[in-house]
């Protein structure tokens, strides 16, 4: 009785580590974040017709969100689709639900040594003469909040944790 019980145990927290390691993000291999590093990558201006945009399993994202919002923008010039990663889509909602297909979108991103060759991060995306910001001069996602205020005072949601 005494070997079943211990077995038990032993099979649930396997199950238990098996199940985090599940909703963690794969990222790529970036310990630190862009908004962490003294050299930042360079920007680059990306102009196409929105095809589709895909919300879901993030895998090349390092942040704490495990669904993430992706743009895929056609290219006019030589057909390229760029994958453009938004960020976390429970902070990019908003903005996604003024997209529709066939909008021209122009996307100031950048991509580091780790991604893909046509993904990119959007740093800010202009659609119909509205911009959007998504990360500040840093490089740092709005939804990120300010590392200089303490917990204290900062808004809370409940769902997701400590936001902005």
């Amino acid at each position: 009785m005494n070997t079943q019980i211990k077995t038990i145990f032993t099979l649930a927290g396997l199950i238990m580590l098996m199940a985090v390691s599940a909703n963690a993000q794969r990222g790529q291999g970036d310990l630190t974040g862009m908004a962490q590093r003294a050299e930042l990558p360079e920007l680059v201006t990306i102009s196409g017709v929105l095809d589709y945009i895909k919300t879901g399993p993030c895998e090349s994202a390092t942040g704490h969100a495990y669904i993430g919002t992706h743009l895929f923008l056609q290219s006019g010039v030589d057909e390229t689709l760029w994958n453009i990663h938004l960020g976390a889509a429970y902070a990019v909602e908003d903005y996604i639900n003024k997209l529709k297909p066939g909008d021209n979108v122009e996307v100031i991103g950048f991509r580091t040594d780790l991604m893909e060759a046509d993904n990119y991060v959007a740093k800010e995306i202009s659609v119909n003469g509205r911009v959007f910001e998504l990360r500040d001069e840093n490089l740092r996602p709005f939804w990120a909040g300010d590392r200089s205020q303490n917990y204290r005072g900062r808004r809370i949601d409940r769902r997701r944790g400590w936001r902005w």
